[in-house]
């Protein structure tokens, strides 16, 4: 699992992310979740590193690399102002195709049976409403969902869901200097 943020940045080893990162409630926390060595399951990592890269980043956001965390994912989002997650997501768009979906709101499309589908054992709908009902839950949750075009034990993304990273990177990037991600922790729409 990866961390960083201008507050702390250490590694810790996969399924430890309840409590890796302690929320700052000025924070906003960016959480990739899947398997890199399951093909296009790896595209919430390739956004992630992307914005590390970037070099754009404000001194609020934290970058978490949560592997394939299922319901500890409610305990990961804990503290924070709010979340981005990305994922890839069964949608039944081409691949690479992505969506920017707000919780709540959305359940529908990221629980099994809906028109998306997390593709991870525990779903993300489950965690996100346990997150709900524990309290850990940020005001604000943004799915980034992408299209996969395969999930098998191969590493890498495919040609089209990897051209689509430096779109998606760019959309969470303008979503998190929206919403006053910009290093002083205000955020007009957020209320303590």
């Amino acid at each position: 699992m990866y961390a960083s943020s201008s507050a702390s940045s250490f590694a810790a080893r996969e399924g430890e992310i309840a409590g890796a990162i302690s929320g700052h409630p000025d924070w906003i926390l960016v959480l990739a979740l899947g398997n890199p060595l399951r093909g296009d399951d790896g595209a919430g990592q390739a956004v992630l590193e992307a914005l590390s890269k970037s070099g754009r980043l404000p001194p609020d956001v934290v970058l978490v690399d949560g592997g394939t965390a299922g319901l500890d994912t409610a305990l990961a989002l804990e503290g924070y102002r709010q979340a981005m997650i990305l994922d890839a997501a069964e949608m039944g768009l081409s691949p690479g195709e992505w969506r920017r979906l707000e919780y709540p709101g959305c359940e529908a499309a990221i629980r099994p049976g809906g028109a998306a589908k997390g593709v991870h054992e525990a779903g993300l709908a489950e965690a996100l409403a346990l997150a709900s009902e524990l309290g850990t839950l940020p005001r604000k949750v943004t799915l980034f969902a992408i299209q996969p075009g395969e999930i098998a034990w191969e590493a890498g993304l495919s040609e089209s869901v990897a051209a689509s990273v430096p779109d998606v990177s760019q959309h969470v990037l303008d979503a998190i200097l929206s919403c006053g991600g910009d290093g002083d922790g205000k955020d007009p729409d957020y209320r303590r």
